[in-house]
């Protein structure tokens, strides 16, 4: 049996709405899930209600964006830290916690500041929309969080680029003419929101971070590690079986639980749900973790 432990819904920048994903899961052959929507706890509820009506475990979650720079040495070149990621997870989170609460409003202001400014730059690289037009889309999905991959629909939708990933690649990714940086948390406080919310906190999808060599993740990692991260996401659709291995191996000498998930987004990505065959006994293994823990 498998499980998957980071999964998208429309309550951020999926796709299928919360309830459906228990569903869909069934259908694919797993056993237990997470929904682990960006900077927000909105879909936990109905996700939760339709796990349960299909017999899937569900695991509430969120996806909690961080600076990385205060976990990363410092760089001979400055503007590479612009191509960082820094995600950390929280599993078995309380959707109505308050610290956690606050953290979602907080990167939702720092959303809703940044989007108007990306059309604005948009405009004067002659992209013609406006926020009307994002906010019209979003609503027509039944999306509560507006960011990136909505505006970069729009932009698809208008012909200006040929997919999301083509927006992110030419205009609003952190290369792009259209950037702009939002306010980002220090990972200390995502972590201690995750754990105020009764979490576990994981570090999402390592190779984001875009350490160059094996000394600078260790550096990385180790950080964290100080700074109270539970685990690391080791499986996940960007890591290759070496990175796997790698991320597994450091680990283990961290002394961190490991976990693993899809990343499913709906068909705004091309990734299939249970598609990294995360065995069940991981989220057996988290489970009893968080309750000890």
């Amino acid at each position: 049996m498998f499980c998957d432990l980071h999964m998208h819904s429309t309550a951020s920048d999926g796709t299928d709405a919360p309830q459906t994903l228990g569903a869909l899961a069934k259908a694919a052959g797993l056993a237990a899930i997470a929904l682990t929507d960006h900077d927000t706890t909105a879909g936990l509820l109905a996700a939760a209600q339709g796990c349960e009506d299909v017999g899937i475990d569900f695991v509430p979650g969120i996806e909690v964006s961080a600076d990385p720079a205060p976990i990363k040495p410092p760089a001979d070149d400055p503007a590479a830290m612009s191509t960082c990621t820094l995600h950390i997870l929280g599993l078995f989170v309380k959707h109505d916690d308050v610290a956690l609460s606050a953290v979602s409003q907080r990167m939702e202001l720092a959303r809703n500041d940044r989007n108007p400014e990306i059309i604005r730059k948009l405009n004067e690289l002659g992209v013609r929309m406006d926020y009307e037009e994002v906010l019209e889309l979003a609503t027509a999905q039944g999306t509560a969080i507006i960011g990136r991959p909505h505006i970069a629909q729009v932009m698809m939708n208008k012909g200006y680029v040929k997919s999301i990933q083509d927006a992110f690649q030419r205009y609003i990714g952190s290369r792009g003419g259209a950037y702009v940086r939002r306010d980002r948390l220090h990972p200390r406080e995502a972590i201690e929101a995750i754990h105020h919310a009764g979490g576990l906190a994981i570090l999402a999808h390592p190779v984001q971070l875009k350490c160059i060599d094996e000394d600078e993740m260790t550096y990385a990692f180790r950080k964290l590690a100080d700074l109270g991260l539970d685990g690391i996401e080791t499986r996940h659709s960007d890591h290759t079986p070496a990175l796997v291995q790698r991320y597994e191996l450091l680990a283990k000498r961290l002394n961190l639980a490991t976990t693993g998930g899809s990343d499913y987004h709906g068909t705004r990505k091309k990734i299939a749900i249970g598609s990294q065959q995360v065995p069940l006994s991981v989220y057996q293994t988290l489970r009893e973790l968080c309750t000890t823990s």
